[in-house]
């Protein structure tokens, strides 16, 4: 149930992450005629559009991403920030994205390549969980927290209420 329930917040927050908008440069002049609206790009001049519609754009050639890393550089940082976690750094000192970003890169890679990248997250993973459970059970949430943390750490908030919640209602006899 609680795996279920987790795969359909990460939809629900990875389609927020597309809806979210970034800065392209088309390589020509372009108007896009969307239900919203029409939104005209100007070739070389930077503009903003959601998320979705770069990837679309980007697969035809149509703009680049400005600021897009490459999976080098993106592995790189979490292993700098599996470092910097180590030495105690707060919980807002990621970019919010980062488990988006990643997820995506490692879509299309080889198997072997995509298990790397996967034991480097996990040691990520493992090094902050205690910071993220330890704010999941104390204070509220700060500003700057990872999307996708902070949907673990709501449910390990809700878990631990459930579980001291049906700790002290059942019924039991002497």
């Amino acid at each position: 149930m609680i795996v279920g329930s987790l795969n359909k917040e990460f939809q629900r927050h990875y389609i927020k992450y597309l809806l979210s908008e970034i800065d392209v440069i088309p390589l020509e002049d372009l108007e896009i005629k969307l239900l919203s609206g029409t939104i005209r790009l100007i070739a070389s001049e930077e503009s903003k559009i959601p998320r979705w519609l770069a990837y679309v754009l980007l697969k035809f050639n149509k703009i680049k991403i400005k600021g897009q890393e490459s999976l080098r550089d993106l592995v790189g940082r979490l292993t700098y920030y599996s470092f910097r976690e180590r030495e105690g750094v707060p919980l807002d000192s990621i970019e919010k994205d980062l488990f988006f970003k990643l997820k995506e890169y490692t879509v299309s890679l080889d198997e072997e390549t995509r298990k790397k990248i996967n034991d480097i997250m996990e040691n990520f993973v493992k090094i902050r969980l205690p910071k993220v459970l330890r704010r999941a059970l104390t204070s509220g949430f700060e500003k700057g927290e990872l999307l996708w943390e902070d949907v673990l750490a709501r449910y390990i908030r809700k878990l631990s209420t459930k579980w001291l919640e049906a700790l002290m209602k059942s019924e039991i006899s002497i």
